[in-house]
């Protein structure tokens, strides 16, 4: 399962070359520290975005940003500009896989729906801690009962009205 969304720096040229070196070197201008395990974190106020070479048949074809899901969206937002930004500047394109195509700063909006989206999901159906809590609608009020007890009481309710027909209807005895 997924644990973060992820953007990818690609050349504008689907399957041009691509050199990764220039852009982590941008990257690292712009506050990006190696971790030791090699890998590059682009460090933002909101936080920290891990970058990794994305490979495709042992070629790298760039560069994936992986935020990881929170129930803030600065640090997607902060990243999505900076992206866009250095994406011009390199004469690369900025790729959001999940909606399938090359974003600008003006798909802010349709980027964090749809990480709000995936990281619900994560959170609701497998328990990811850093996801979003599961939300409810306003029709699913929890009223704190199990569906074992809802089912026991609509079972009883049933037999006192069963009973209570079968006092009523039945004639009387003498």
């Amino acid at each position: 399962m997924q644990t973060s969304y992820d953007l990818v720096l690609q050349a504008t040229v689907p399957n041009g070359a691509f050199d990764a070196a220039p852009i982590e070197a941008a990257i690292r201008g712009q506050g990006g520290v190696t971790r030791g395990d090699g890998a590059l974190v682009w460090r933002f106020p909101a936080g920290d975005v891990v970058v990794l070479p994305l490979r495709e048949a042992g070629v790298v074809t760039g560069l994936e940003l992986k935020v990881p899901f929170s129930d803030r969206t600065e640090l997607l937002a902060g990243l999505l500009l900076a992206g866009v930004e250095l994406a011009r500047a390199l004469q690369l394109r900025l790729v959001d896989p999940q909606l399938s195509r090359t974003v600008l700063e003006a798909d802010v909006g349709a980027v964090t729906d749809e990480y709000l989206r995936i990281a619900r999901y994560a959170g609701q159906y497998f328990g990811l801690g850093d996801a979003l809590p599961t939300t409810m609608s306003p029709g699913e009020v929890d009223d704190g009962m199990s569906p074992v007890l809802k089912g026991v009481l609509a079972l009883l309710v049933f037999a006192v009205a069963m009973a209570a027909a079968y006092q009523f209807f039945s004639p009387p005895t003498e």
